[in-house]
């Protein structure tokens, strides 16, 4: 059906202009924020002339995205965004970086972090070397993340893959040296792919709540076909958002493949109740147990698909477990000469024996996990609750590991243990937005 703007109700349309007001006004300050550069970076000779990355929200392990790259995989360094994407542009660990804040399971409002350090991060060194820079989030925890950090903000409200894509188009346009990061929220709640996506894997719309995480929180029962039902259906639909977002990216890496150096991954992944008896256990302060992200971090929500692609150059992580915080470095590594930054590049090998963590700020206590090899460690130091697993290609499996790599996993995880006093308010409307996101 094809109608105008007065077909939709005079009673909408003001909150529609209202909407894009309040997000441009927004996009203005963030712009406003950004420091100037006062030095600048000699080019690496053979750089790319565009660098743009592509993070998919909750994507889970086994949802790996259909473009022409490569993927594997890298472990996140937090179980939700912004601690997460903070890492993923200064190349620190959340107990470095700060950009964290817990939920009290008293709480009766939404704690958020503030960027409060003077660390470094990547876009500002890719400017010094003359790039152009510009972020494109899809909905609102990456951009009260990343604000002030690019050039050039665009805030979009909630909107799908085609929008903000179709943002970075504009903006790329005419412009000779840029590096873009985009931040895609289909996948993560609620869950809205087009019909026809939906249809296509077969997705029973009639289920409740199905693109929310609402039902199971803490009783999903695996021996009830009805659960189980409910749990494929829910992953049919992350599938069918993951197949809209595919076709939406593939376009546009045909457009700049050729002279752009191209991440895609995920920040998180999500969890389906694949480990929920366990993760009572730990103090949530939801309670959502391996339901979602934010909470334990479970390999579904830790480990995330990769893909990096370079024009005249091959960069493939390999060796150790890759860390998304390895980011910058690799990127820094491409296209500037004397890079100073923490992280590995993707350059070199990673070593076998490399330990590499992801902790979880944000529910209740935290947890941290770390990965060495084919083992890995969960650790809350608040309920005294250690969790070892033996890791597959697919999965992780909690039992028995040797004394001695449980130590040294141990002895690899970060000393500081947040004492959950790190909060922040954010305005009512903004609350407004990240509770219809899910978190509450």
């Amino acid at each position: 059906m094809e109608f105008g703007l007065r077909d939709i109700g005079s009673h909408i349309l003001p909150d529609i202009i209202k909407d894009r007001t309040y997000y441009t006004y927004h996009e203005k300050l963030a712009d406003l924020k950004h420091d100037q550069i006062s030095s600048s970076k000699a080019r690496r000779s053979g750089a790319p002339n565009h660098v743009l990355i592509v993070v998919i929200d909750a994507l889970r392990p086994d949802l790996v995205p259909d473009l022409p790259l490569d993927f594997g995989h890298a472990i996140a360094p937090a179980t939700w965004t912004f601690p997460s994407v903070t890492s993923l542009h200064t190349g620190l660990r959340p107990s470095d970086h700060g950009a964290v804040a817990h939920t009290h399971p008293n709480d009766d409002e939404y704690a958020m972090p503030e960027q409060t350090g003077s660390y470094p991060y990547f876009p500002h060194d890719l400017e010094a070397a003359g790039y152009e820079t510009y972020a494109g989030c899809g909905f609102a925890t990456p951009f009260l993340t990343l604000r002030g950090w690019y050039q050039t903000h665009r805030y979009h409200a909630d909107d799908p893959a085609e929008e903000v894509l179709s943002g970075y188009r504009s903006w790329r346009q005419g412009r000779s040296r840029t590096a873009a990061y985009l931040h895609l929220g289909d996948l993560h709640a609620p869950v809205a792919p087009p019909a026809e996506y939906v249809a296509q894997r077969g997705v029973n719309i009639d289920l409740p709540n199905l693109g929310h995480i609402h039902r199971y929180k803490t009783d999903f029962n695996e021996s009830d076909p009805d659960n189980r039902r409910y749990r494929e259906n829910k992953l049919r639909l992350h599938r069918a958002a993951l197949d809209y977002v595919s076709d939406q990216v593939r376009p546009l890496l045909d457009e700049v493949l050729d002279d752009t150096l191209v991440v895609v991954t995920g920040d998180h992944g999500e969890g389906l109740w694949e480990h929920q008896e366990i993760d009572s256990q730990i103090t949530d302060s939801r309670p959502n147990y391996c339901f979602g992200h934010g909470g334990t971090p479970f390999d579904v929500i830790a480990r995330v698909p990769m893909a990096i692609s370079a024009p005249n150059d091959t960069v493939v992580p390999r060796g150790g477990w890759a860390s998304l915080r390895d980011v910058p470095a690799t990127l820094l590594d491409s296209c500037v000469k004397d890079r100073q930054d923490p992280g590995h590049s993707w350059h070199d090998p990673i070593p076998t024996d490399r330990s590499v963590i992801c902790e979880a700020t944000r529910y209740g206590v935290e947890r941290k996990a770390a990965y060495r090899e084919e083992y890995k460690l969960i650790r809350s130091s608040s309920d005294d609750v250690t969790l070892a697993a033996e890791l597959t290609e697919e999965s992780e499996v909690f039992g028995g590991i040797p004394d001695s790599i449980e130590e040294d996993l141990l002895d690899a995880l970060p000393e500081e243990w947040d004492d959950m006093d790190t909060k922040a308010t954010v305005s009512e409307r903004t609350q407004e937005r990240l509770e219809a996101l899910g978190y509450d």
